[in-house]
């Protein structure tokens, strides 16, 4: 069975479960008292991860860079005025304007959107990467919060 750590500084052995912030986490000793506690475990009970949920996907999605000048080259390639492009895909012409112009960055739906509409490619997969915690020992841990927030 895997040992596991405390979610918050990666210290052995589990002691709780606690709330904090609208996380439930396991943790040490010493973080028990970051959150409300919801269930203290005592040394000869097991500690059981939480079963991982399958649709977790290894690749996310996101907008390509130089998306504003695709969108813009697109549109006017098929010679369509940003005002029907807007009214064809049900969003602002101002919106439209501001993603065309690289101010703002479209959502997920409103790309999708603009590729139907102008045929062009605006999403792509990017691969996710969790890099290792910091540890004296060199092996490979779970990151922990303290790893995401960094205190450097």
């Amino acid at each position: 069975m895997v040992e596991l750590s405390c979610d918050i500084c990666g210290n052995t052995p589990i002691r709780a479960q606690i709330f904090l912030e609208g996380a439930k986490l396991l943790v040490c000793g010493r973080c028990m008292k970051s959150g409300k506690i919801i269930h203290k475990f005592y040394e000869d009970e097991p500690v059981e991860e939480a079963p991982q949920p399958r649709s977790r996907a290894t690749a996310t999605e996101e907008v390509v860079e130089g998306f504003a000048k695709i969108i813009k080259e697109g549109r006017q390639k098929l010679k369509l005025p940003l005002a029907v492009v807007a009214e064809r895909i049900s969003e602002k012409e101002s919106y439209l304007q501001a993603i065309e112009g690289g101010r703002l960055t479209p959502t997920m739906e409103v790309a999708k959107k603009l590729e139907k509409e102008l045929g062009v490619q605006l999403i792509e997969k990017a691969e996710k990467s969790i890099a290792p915690s910091r540890m004296s020992s060199g092996r490979f841990t779970e990151p922990t919060l303290g790893d995401m927030v960094g205190d450097d």
